[in-house]
């Protein structure tokens, strides 16, 4: 799919990051609603004049238009629609982890408009919205989810009874939440009510925001191989009050 020659025109997507290719050229990842992440040159971007300059900005909804042959494809056209999600501080930083998730986590040329439709909405929130750490939990969980790796929120995995919000489980990445014991040290220690909290998307308590930050992180990792994220780092370096207690992206 990735290699046929083909024209792209109308778009929607987002910027994920670009990087000089070169004098005069960039390098832009790209995620589109129906044809996913793609890489992309952006020839002259970098010149003043450029009519591509102001455009190639993240958080800021584009229509794109693309064409080429094989895995890297020329930008034939790309302009701003609509708002422009205009994070700041520690929002902008939640931004910037989102798009290293997706960037991570997405095969190249593999469509997901849920994805895509999620991280749009939680740019919105995060641009308007209070709760940082519940917005990105909730992405997180819906990015597992529509990639295949659902979390299991409901039921516990050894004999599939509901989850009781009172009691405490051990909830490993491989095979979800297990009756809590104190010589079983394998998984994340969490509240039976944190995982209902995450599955229903109900306002968080600060119990179940640390706890869903270890637990989704504890997910993450498992998928990722264990791939530092250059965001954690940056974040840790940042907010260095907040080092070892990163209430935003899990550090």
């Amino acid at each position: 799919q990735g290699m046929e020659k083909r024209r792209v025109a109308n778009e929607p997507a987002f910027l994920l990051h670009r990087r000089p290719y070169t004098e005069s050229s960039v390098l832009i990842d790209l995620f589109s609603r129906h044809h996913g992440r793609i890489v992309l040159i952006a020839k002259g971007a970098r010149k003043l004049k450029s009519r591509w300059r102001g455009s190639l900005l993240p958080f800021q909804p584009l229509i794109a238009a693309w064409s080429g042959r094989g895995e890297v494809k020329m930008v034939t056209g790309i302009e701003g629609e609509g708002p422009y999600y205009g994070l700041r501080g520690k929002a902008l930083y939640c931004g910037y982890y989102m798009n290293e998730l997706v960037l991570r986590l997405l095969h190249r040329f593999d469509p997901h408009e849920d994805v895509f439709d999620n991280y749009r909405s939680a740019l919105a929130l995060l641009s308007t919205e209070g709760d940082q750490e519940r917005v990105l939990r909730i992405f997180e969980k819906q990015l597992l989810r529509d990639l295949g790796y659902g979390m299991h929120l409901v039921r516990d995995a050894d004999r599939g009874n509901p989850i009781d919000p009172e009691e405490r489980y051990r909830y490993r990445p491989d095979a979800g939440p297990l009756p809590y014991s104190d010589t079983d040290h394998n998984g994340v220690s969490v509240h039976g009510a944190t995982l209902l909290a995450l599955e229903e998307e109900v306002e968080f308590d600060e119990r179940t925001r640390r706890e869903s930050k270890r637990l989704i992180r504890s997910v993450l990792d498992y998928h990722l191989g264990g791939q530092a994220l250059r965001t954690r780092i940056v974040y840790g370096q940042m907010f260095p009050s907040e080092s070892g207690r990163d209430r935003l992206t899990g550090n």
